[in-house]
């Protein structure tokens, strides 16, 4: 319970304040695109923090870090709700963003610790829930506090939890040893190439689409920036830094190397979604922004329903088999979501979402657990930060690549669509005059502006139709993504466990004495066998 309050409003806080965004907007007298820089800033310092989280937990304590994150994210929630400008704000989001960057990972090294092998998987199948929920939790709770108690809220809500996470972590949480002493030679180097690869690669992702991607000279600046840090951060970490801010040679483990790809494409696949699902239903089907965000939470609680059954049959299936139907069931309702049309119905939306859920559910604790099963003692920490880090990395190009496709696949069907529009077709002369007369006829416009609004409404259907088909799109590459991952989980090794032997009759030399045999009045050296038990044996050992 302590572990997983802070993580679940650091995750609530990545997506809470995306529907409050025109509230703050016209609160704080900026432009909409002004104030997406609430939502930059926080996602920019978390990913420098987020990967840096075991190295800066090995220096100081693993301990005395959580409860600073904790102190630094409640305090900055609080200037947040108080801040008089949307310059303040974004200040106190960036102080946020650091302070919240090091839960997630540090949580999931405290349970990989603490929780013995027998329950880990009840440990790691709580956490799996906070991960998942609160992303969804989010948009609604937003959009509900923004309405009726106003866009504050959204931070004034972390400071009890924080309070309470800062108080119980202290209470409970064990002191852990510092790996590396304080006056042991700090890594800068690894440090810069974090701070400007990560950063520069979440600002490219986050504000790439808003800017046109490499049209724009910032996004083109940062994205060399971005690949050049990247690049010379990898080869310093594995070759000339004594003590790595990255531990990358974690990686040369196979089940954690394999979780992690799994973990980056799946998130991919989870958050882009996530992203679609709204989007498609405020913006093709009218819904209001509470409602678009209620398609989302059957499928949430579906998943904690599901969680709780999948530690269950963790016990009595094979992993591989667990996190490969997980896959196929969720390649198959993205196979379902293409299909999609402007005719659908909340309900259908709904099931699919269900769908989707349970396939996550039966996958996502069995990797968490299986990343962890085949480290060394002492090496959570550092792991915890890389498979954070991908994490983050893959939900972030996730939700960058639909929303480019978005734009980009509506242009091109678009221009598929209108070649072959012809005004010799019968269909089209029909959808052109029915407007047309009803103009004339009940709305008492001219011919010529009855005509140019009736081209109007069919460039807008041509439009939609143009956008339904991106959307197909795109669940259509979430569900390619799902089935190309799905043998990746056959090839994770498991220790499978080793049945009781039947207890061998194992001899020693006990002791020896003498006596005396009266009939041949020799005397002789009797050795008695006595059984020993198996632990004190070569064998028990």
């Amino acid at each position: 319970m302590a572990a997983i309050i802070a993580p679940f409003m650091e995750v609530l806080d990545t997506s809470i304040a995306n529907v409050a965004l025109p509230y703050i907007a016209g609160n704080l007298s900026s432009s909409l695109d002004e104030s997406v820089w609430v939502l930059t800033s926080y996602l920019v310092a978390n990913a420098i923090v987020l990967p840096t989280s075991g190295w800066i937990s090995g220096r100081i304590g693993r301990k005395r870090f959580y409860l600073i994150s904790i102190f630094l994210f409640t305090l900055s929630s609080f200037f947040c709700g108080i801040a008089p400008n949307l310059t303040a704000l974004i200040f106190f989001r960036i102080l946020q963003g650091l302070g919240g960057g090091g839960l997630q990972p540090t949580t999931q090294a405290i349970l990989a610790d603490v929780f013995p092998k027998e329950r880990i998987a009840s440990a790691f199948t709580l956490y799996s829930i906070v991960i998942v929920l609160a992303p969804t939790l989010g948009p609604v709770l937003g959009g509900w506090l923004s309405d009726n108690c106003g866009w504050r809220w959204i931070f004034f809500l972390n400071i009890p939890f924080g309070i309470a996470a800062y108080f119980m972590n202290r209470e409970l949480q064990p002191e852990t040893e510092i790996v590396q002493p304080r006056g042991s030679q700090i890594d800068y180097l690894g440090l810069s190439g974090v701070a400007l690869g990560l950063g520069c690669l979440e600002y490219v992702m986050d504000r790439g689409e808003r800017s046109d991607w490499f049209a724009s000279p910032a996004i083109t600046v940062c994205a060399i920036i971005s690949g050049a840090a990247l690049t010379l951060l990898v080869y310093h970490q594995l070759y000339r830094s004594k003590h790595p801010i990255l531990q990358l040679r974690l990686l040369a483990n196979r089940n954690f190397l394999l979780a992690n790809v799994m973990i980056f494409f799946t998130y991919f696949a989870r958050y882009a979604s996530t992203t679609l699902l709204p989007e498609f239903t405020h913006g093709m089907l009218n819904y209001t922004a509470t409602d678009s965000g209620l398609v989302l939470s059957p499928g949430s609680f579906v998943l904690l329903l599901f969680l709780p059954l999948v530690t269950w049959l963790m016990k009595h299936v094979d992993l591989r088999i667990l996190i490969f139907s997980g896959l196929m069931v969720t390649s198959f309702s993205f196979y379902r979501l293409s299909s999609l049309s402007l005719a659908v119905d909340y309900s259908i939306i709904v099931k699919f979402r269900i769908l989707e859920s349970s396939g996550v559910a039966l996958f996502l604790t069995p990797v968490s657990v299986l990343a962890y099963s085949q480290l060394k003692s002492g090496k959570n920490d550092a792991a915890a930060s890389l498979y954070g880090l991908f994490r983050n990395l893959g939900s972030a190009i996730g939700i960058s690549t639909v929303n480019t496709m978005l734009v980009r696949r509506a242009q091109v069907h678009r221009v598929y669509l209108g070649a072959n529009i012809t005004s010799g077709l019968p269909m089209l002369r029909e959808a052109f005059a029915a407007p047309l007369c009803i103009l004339q006829t009940h709305g008492g416009d001219s011919f010529s502006t009855a005509a140019m609004r009736s081209l109007g409404l069919l460039n807008e259907e041509l439009n939609r139709q143009a956008t339904i088909l991106t959307y197909m799109d795109c669940f259509r590459l979430l569900m390619w993504i799902s089935i190309c991952l799905s043998p990746v989980a056959l090839f994770f090794t498991i220790q499978r466990k080793q049945k009781p032997k039947s207890p061998s009759r194992v001899f020693s030399v006990k002791r020896a004495y003498r006596f005396e045999d009266t009939n041949n009045e020799k005397m002789k050296t009797r050795h008695t066998l006595e059984e020993l038990p198996e632990e004190e044996t070569l064998e028990g050992v």
